[in-house]
């Protein structure tokens, strides 16, 4: 089952690939609307399993203008957790 969090995350990322594809400005400002409403959502949502961080930890990333800060290392520490599961 897909959470909140995760079609958001997918909503956002997809349309952010849409908008890069795009020739113009205008043409990809559909998509980098789509993409802020799904970013929104995703930051209100609070996440409630280890799945839904990993996506906020993905958008942050995605959006992370300084690939050194505190923001997004701590992203890259929650997407490198299992849960405790090995294998």
């Amino acid at each position: 089952m897909t959470s909140p969090i995760q079609a958001a995350t997918i909503a956002a990322l997809s349309s952010d690939r849409c908008c890069w594809k795009e020739a113009t400005f205008n043409d990809g400002l559909q998509h980098s609307r789509r993409f802020v409403r799904a970013y929104r959502k995703v930051q209100r949502t609070k996440a409630t399993t280890l799945k839904d961080l990993q996506c906020k930890a993905r958008l942050v990333l995605l959006t992370s203008d300084d690939p050194g800060s505190m923001e997004a290392s701590l992203a890259r520490d929650v997407l490198a957790m299992n849960g405790g599961q090995h294998g």
